[in-house]
């Protein structure tokens, strides 16, 4: 995939030995050549770029480095392939039980309004970034704190707050005409 010389058993020989200027280089490296596979399977740049970051920071965070035991390049783009092809089926499932619930319940014109609404919300979140959108629905409507966001995505509070803000800002703008 990386068509280029370097050498990527060194560098995960040097992960496994706990050298983070190994990680840096790696994400410098790779970081780009991965986001262009992930924007070519999902079309989507903000998702592309989030599969990217989240692989990077798992990567690190978890050692998942520690049971690569073939090719680094090859783990790569395998997990960017499977993780943007379960983005994919996530938001193909969450348009199917939309349409699903749309049709069991036989909703009355009052209760159609406010679902039409509630689509109008849900494709505004659906047009934030990837963790932006997960953020935004763990605290507005999983009632979770930044305390309990941060740590079940391994962030910091500190970025649960800026992510929300950017979610509500765009989410202003995209909804002021309703």
């Amino acid at each position: 995939m990386f068509g280029d010389k370097t050498d990527y058993t060194v560098i995960l020989q040097r992960l496994k030995a706990g050298d983070q200027e190994a990680f840096e280089a790696l994400y410098l490296h790779a970081r780009e050549r991965l986001y262009v596979y992930a924007f070519a399977i999902l079309k989507d740049e903000a998702a592309a770029q989030d599969i990217v970051q989240e692989l990077f920071a798992d990567f690190w965070e978890d050692r998942l480095f520690q049971e690569i035991h073939t090719s680094l390049s090859a783990y790569l783009v395998r997990t960017v392939r499977n993780r943007s092809l379960d983005y994919i089926k996530r938001e193909q499932g969450r348009v199917r039980i939309r349409r699903e619930l749309l049709l069991n319940e036989g909703l009355a014109a009052d209760v159609a309004g406010a679902w039409a609404l509630g689509e109008e919300i849900e494709a505004a979140i659906g047009k934030l970034p990837p963790m932006a959108a997960k953020v935004f629905r763990l605290h507005y409507i999983e009632k979770l704190s930044h305390t309990e966001i941060a740590a079940q995505l391994h962030i910091s509070s500190h970025t649960v707050s800026n992510h929300i803000t950017k979610a509500l800002k765009v989410l202003r703008e995209n909804l002021k005409n309703i």
